[in-house]
């Protein structure tokens, strides 16, 4: 029990260290969220999305190689996939959430464009990331099993909101 929490703790640590930062993150945008309340409404849907792409591309990686399934001939050809599956999620994701942002909002609003935009942003990255980091994490022999969640999770938030709260700013 005490060596799983030795081996567990720090990236929970690491996590708890890295929601802080994001909360002081999203404290520099009280003006927007001030121009545009409704923004806040959207930021679990962006952190959320973000944490479970970057899941599940992870879990992938991450049961590749336990199983040896994937190894250094075939990590090109594993990063494109997940890049190609990314990109159409992307896109219909971001399309369904502009579909229902433009019904409630109209064309003009500044949270139609954005968090489409920021999804479509955030899947990519938290995609790429989520195939990248549990091989990064291997080759410096580190449990891709016990780091990637916490490391992904964490990463994917603080720059979903960094994304989000850009993009946001950029199209005010």
């Amino acid at each position: 029990v005490l060596r799983q929490t030795t081996a567990r703790l720090p990236w929970l640590l690491i996590g708890m260290i890295g929601g802080i930062g994001n909360s002081m993150i999203l404290g520099n945008f009280d003006s927007t969220f001030a121009a545009h309340p409704e923004m806040a409404l959207y930021i679990p849907l962006i952190g959320g999305t973000g944490g479970n792409v970057g899941t599940q591309s992870s879990a992938i990686i991450v049961q590749g190689l336990a199983n040896s399934s994937l190894d250094a001939k075939n990590t090109f050809k594993q990063i494109t996939k997940e890049s190609v599956v990314a990109l159409i999620n992307a896109t219909i994701i971001s399309l369904l959430v502009y579909t229902y942002n433009f019904i409630r909002f109209g064309a003009t609003a500044t949270v139609t464009y954005s968090v489409s935009i920021s999804l479509f942003a955030v899947v990519m990255f938290a995609s790429i990331f989520g195939t990248l980091v549990p091989m990064t994490l291997e080759k410096f022999k580190i449990d891709p099993a016990i780091a990637t969640g916490p490391f992904i999770a964490i990463t994917n938030d603080i720059i979903g909101m960094m994304l989000y709260m850009g993009i946001t700013v950029l199209l005010s």
